[in-house]
């Protein structure tokens, strides 16, 4: 029997080496070690740069056992619902002990933070901060800093507050996991990778690397013709019926993409005091997908479906046979297993977002998500 599994959450777009060296050290402190991989589409709401088998493969060759992926839905959301899908996946099968995760900051007080965001009185300040028009970011930031002074730069930082809702929704649904930090060092940044690769392919690893350079990269500029498209033959009314479409935003597009060149623009013309380029950026790709708002909100709420394997070793194997007597959700290596409505639903939208993401790549090919899942020795 496997005796300690530890997790770590990530979207290895791509994976760097500050990723190798949290993979490693959380290697070192269990027996098995299992990732949570975003989907097609990350929390910023982005394509990967390399879809999620060539990013699981990444994941096996720096050390990792089972890649599990977190469902788009919940990785193509921001921090609260990204991190409560993540956390909700491992805590349901059961697979870890331990969670661990980067952050900017390990020195800061995090637990008292945590018992912050569980207290009425973030709630009814946080409720107060959004009626004035701020972002939810910004709101949380601002009520949490007014409870407990230096909340705002901690959280400010992005691995910091996804630390924060980690802890969160392990403390929220009681599971039985720990936690372990490990402080971020090293300029290594995947944004950076993605924004000139020709410059910052020394921050990967090698085999990391020449993965990147044998596989098809996404051209998220594709996606501005389709949404061109969908905005001429679209009134406010119907982009009101899709999901996270609200408070105006509606409006907002379809005053701005007429003026706009292309889809850089179109994103800068909308960012404002409420809305963040990763806001405006998620909402895009549920208008694209075509999302509806209510049937969509109802599935989410109800949490995670099943856990989707995407490749394993022969460790990870093992941890997949130990975890099916005591996993709370189904484990699935394709999407055509799903049964109940909430995961179909799911797998229909999972579909849906890996067409969509195939598109962007020169040689698409629209079958290979339904049955595919990677063996590793």
């Amino acid at each position: 029997m496997i005796k300690i599994i530890c997790a770590v959450i990530a979207e290895l777009n791509p994976l760097h080496k500050g990723h190798e060296r949290l993979i490693k050290f959380a290697k070192s402190q269990s027996s098995g070690l299992v990732i949570v991989l975003s989907s097609a589409f990350t929390q910023r709401g982005s394509p990967s740069l390399v879809d999620k088998f060539t990013r699981s493969r990444m994941a096996i060759e720096s050390g990792v056992d089972l890649v599990l992926e977190l469902p788009f839905l919940f990785s193509c959301s921001a921090a609260q619902d990204f991190s409560r899908g993540a956390v909700n996946l491992m805590g349901l099968t059961g697979l870890a002990d331990t969670l661990a995760f980067g952050m900017e900051d390990t020195d800061f007080d995090i637990n008292s933070l945590v018992d912050v965001m569980l207290s009425e009185s973030h709630r009814e300040s946080l409720k107060r901060e959004l009626s004035m028009g701020a972002s939810f970011s910004k709101a949380s930031s601002l009520s949490l800093d007014e409870i407990l002074p230096g909340s705002h730069d901690f959280i400010s930082k992005p691995n910091n507050m996804l630390a924060a809702s980690y802890i969160l929704n392990i403390r929220k649904h009681n599971y039985n996991m720990k936690t372990l930090a490990v402080r971020r060092e090293g300029v290594y940044k995947s944004k950076l990778i993605r924004e000139d690769l020709s410059h910052n392919l020394d921050m990967m690893p090698d085999y990391s690397r020449k993965i990147l350079s044998e596989s098809e990269h996404a051209n998220e500029s594709k996606l501005w013709s389709l949404l061109q498209n969908i905005f001429i033959r679209t009134s406010a009314d119907d982009l009101r019926k899709i999901y996270c479409i609200d408070e105006g935003i509606e409006n907002l597009f379809l005053k701005n993409w007429i003026h706009s060149h292309d889809l850089d623009d179109f994103i800068g013309r909308c960012v404002c005091a409420r809305y963040t380029r990763s806001h405006i950026r998620r909402r895009l790709i549920y208008i694209l997908l075509n999302l509806n708002r209510y049937e969509t909100q109802g599935f989410m709420r109800l949490g995670v479906p099943y856990a989707r394997v995407l490749a394993f070793n022969s460790l990870g194997r093992e941890l997949l046979r130990e975890c099916k007597s005591k996993s709370r959700i189904r484990i699935i290596t394709s999407l055509n297993q799903a049964k109940t409505n909430h995961e179909k639903f799911f797998a229909q939208v999972e579909y849906k977002a890996s067409q969509l993401y195939e598109l962007l790549l020169d040689n698409p090919d629209m079958s290979k998500e339904l049955n595919r899942v990677l063996q590793f020795p």
